[in-house]
């Protein structure tokens, strides 16, 4: 609990808040201290508020390991104001409010690698040797521009890579070919594209399954940006 306390901004009393578009005012969580007495918390949009038994007022933003250690100390779900929950931000402890949303960024990260994988570990989609990763495209998160003589557009990761939803579900362990050229969404939620169906046994040895997924610079388009291009144009064919 301490190390919660630690990493969540308290509001003793006032406090000045910065809102979207540099609107200050002043923030009064008096009403809500008043209102309970207990140990209770409130999420709201990726935040997370909770007062403790002693009325003690915290703001921390959402993670798994945040709302599991209220739990286990007993604290009760309840409906309240949350502050720094709509794009604001407490102006005195800016600096260590948006630390905090980047550490919570990163553990969202991580939960995701842990639960794509045992979704995969369950439905039997098995990991394909280092060697041949490393000799395909990973679709950046950012996406990847290509020109073609007909069109331009961006090409994006087919899953979020942020949480184990439909997309996920409907993707993961699949495989598709388009004129020389594949593309598969592997256990860690990437989207790997690679060239030469030789890599189609080792696939489908793993468990993955064919289906209708966009087989990305399978018709001649060409990629912009010039450090990735280079990096798909070293890639040997499988």
């Amino acid at each position: 609990m301490k190390e919660l306390m630690k990493r969540s901004i308290e509001i003793p009393g006032r406090v000045l808040v910065v809102y979207p578009f540099n609107q200050e005012e002043v923030l009064d969580v008096s009403e809500v201290r008043a209102k309970f007495n207990g140990a209770v918390y409130c999420m709201n949009n990726s935040t997370l508020a909770y007062l403790t038994e002693d009325g003690r007022f915290f703001v921390t933003p959402y993670t798994r390991k945040a709302i599991r250690t209220l739990d286990e100390e007993g604290f009760k779900e309840e409906y309240f104001y949350v502050p720094f929950s709509n794009g604001d931000y407490p102006k005195a402890e800016s600096a260590k409010w948006f630390e905090l949303r980047e550490l919570a960024q990163i553990s969202y990260r991580e939960d995701y690698k842990t639960d794509i994988a045992k979704y995969c570990d369950e439905h039997g989609f098995g990991e394909l040797a280092a060697a041949t990763l490393a000799n395909c495209f990973i679709i950046p998160t950012n996406g990847v521009h290509v020109r073609h003589p007909n069109f331009e557009q961006t090409n994006f990761p087919v899953c979020n890579e942020s949480c184990v939803d439909c997309t996920v579900v409907d993707n993961v362990g699949g495989y598709c070919t388009n004129n020389g050229r594949v593309v598969f969404i592997y256990r860690d939620g990437h989207t790997y594209v690679c060239k030469g169906y030789g890599i189609l046994d080792e696939l489908r040895a793993a468990g993955y399954k064919e289906r209708s997924i966009f087989v990305p610079f399978s018709n001649g388009e060409e990629i912009t940006d010039l450090g990735l291009k280079a990096r798909w144009d070293a890639l040997r064919k499988f």
